[in-house]
């Protein structure tokens, strides 16, 4: 892997993969919707939007020649740290491609007709998130949790939030976040790892020399980001047609950055990481209370949580409730077995080996360590780091996260009550 970080900020990462045909090329900004401004919220995905649809360049159907011509996968995604682009393409087409990214990231046209059009299509997400229950009770828990803090905005935004949003603020969030100085550019696959990095200098220099002859406009001050302290809350949505009740249940869990981190990703894949977890085995296999139930954690620079997902019939809501409550109990008193901690390493593992023969999957590695450590991305100090959990600390993890007092709860469905209010979820796991 190489890093090389040039003097006005632009850090470039390549690592060479000669066993491949093919390369990942990724640009990353950091910025999402933790640090739009309050009155702003899904700036960072609509500028998103708008950066694909024409550029000083190109125009939209010129763009959508080029992704075509690229072949492979060329996409774009927002979140709540960063905003990435990407290309997934043969080793042959890395110029284009490089041409292509630093284009439509560096120099945007922001026609007014298509900041409209961009506008009428992220209120039709909004709506289709809104009408998906799986993630309408993710961004209800998540959002009361951290009601109220930058971390607990949702990534889209609101329909107010998104009809404020005026052309301005999009040039001015652009001139703001998306210097140099706050680009990554990442590459793995088939390259020459000197000629990407000359390639890609010249390609976003120059592309942001063109960008710098625009006229300043002033941006309102993102939100200084800050740890979340997360609110308990038991909540429900009732939505009358569903079969099903969705579940999310959770809690506070390690950041990113956090050396807890290790001890808490073996702790969640003996909770519900696969069809073995205990969760997956009592409610569904034990007791057909779900076709499926997993836990996920989520992890950001200053906080995190922890998951647990499932949908049922709305009959077996408060049993699905006292069984899974009940794992969480029985794991914090009575801690993890010897071979749980074995697989759920090796679980771990292999998932991380397995990933690093992907492109695209080293590419997003190498930026995450670049946004949260300034650093490349070694999968041996990975795996020695997992290697050295012991059972003491996935069990003071256990303690720490699954102890009542943080325990949240938001449900969709067509529910007139929840079985237990805020008070009966401390009391279950004590």
């Amino acid at each position: 892997m190489i890093r090389h970080v040039f003097d006005g900020g632009l850090t470039v990462l390549v690592d060479a993969m000669r066993d491949v045909r093919s390369l990942a090329l990724g640009v990353y900004v950091e910025a999402g919707s933790e640090s739009e401004p309050p009155s702003r919220g899904g700036l960072s995905h609509f500028l998103e939007h708008v950066l694909f649809k024409r550029t000083r360049r190109r125009t939209n159907v010129e763009i959508a020649r080029a992704v075509d011509l690229l072949g492979g996968d060329v996409d774009a995604f927002t979140t709540k740290e960063y905003t990435g682009f990407y290309a997934h393409t043969l080793d042959a087409r890395f110029p284009e491609a490089v041409d292509l990214l630093s284009d439509v990231v560096l120099a945007p046209a922001f026609g007014a007709s298509d900041v409209e059009k961009e506008r009428g299509v992220i209120l039709e997400e909004i709506g289709e998130a809104n009408d998906n229950p799986e993630d309408l009770v993710h961004e209800t828990f998540v959002r009361e949790l951290w009601r109220d803090q930058p971390l607990g905005a949702p990534i889209l935004g609101t329909e107010k939030s998104i009809r404020a949003i005026s052309r301005r603020d999009l040039r001015a969030f652009h001139r703001a976040r998306y210097g140099t100085g706050r680009l990554i550019v990442a590459v793995a696959g088939r390259v020459d790892a000197r000629d990407a990095v000359e390639r890609i200098a010249r390609a976003f220099g120059r592309s942001r020399a063109r960008a710098g002859r625009r006229p300043a406009v002033r941006a309102e001050p993102p939100r200084a980001p800050r740890a979340p302290r997360a609110k308990p809350h038991v909540t429900l949505l009732r939505r009358r047609g569903l079969e099903q009740a969705h579940v999310c249940l959770g809690m506070p869990a390690p950041a990113f950055t956090s050396p807890r981190r290790f001890a808490s990703s073996v702790l969640d894949v003996v909770l519900g990481g696969g069809m073995s977890s205990r969760l997956f085995q009592q409610v569904r296999e034990k007791r057909g209370l779900a076709y499926s139930i997993g836990s996920s954690l989520h992890a950001y620079r200053h906080g995190g949580y922890q998951t647990i997902s499932a949908a049922c019939a709305t009959r077996n809501l408060e049993r699905l409730l006292e069984v899974t409550l009940a794992e969480l109990e029985g794991l914090r008193r009575g801690g993890v077995r010897p071979r749980e901690l074995r697989w759920a390493k090796e679980n771990l593992k292999g998932g991380l080996l397995l990933a690093f023969e992907s492109t695209v999957s080293r590419m997003s590695a190498a930026a995450r360590e670049e946004i949260y450590f300034e650093r490349t991305p070694r999968p041996e100090r990975w795996i020695a780091r997992l290697e050295a959990v012991t059972a003491e600390e996935v069990d003071a993890e256990a303690r720490r996260l699954l102890g009542g007092r943080g325990l949240s709860l938001a449900v969709v469905g067509n529910v007139s009550r929840l079985p237990f209010t805020a008070e009966d979820l401390r009391a279950r796991v004590v």
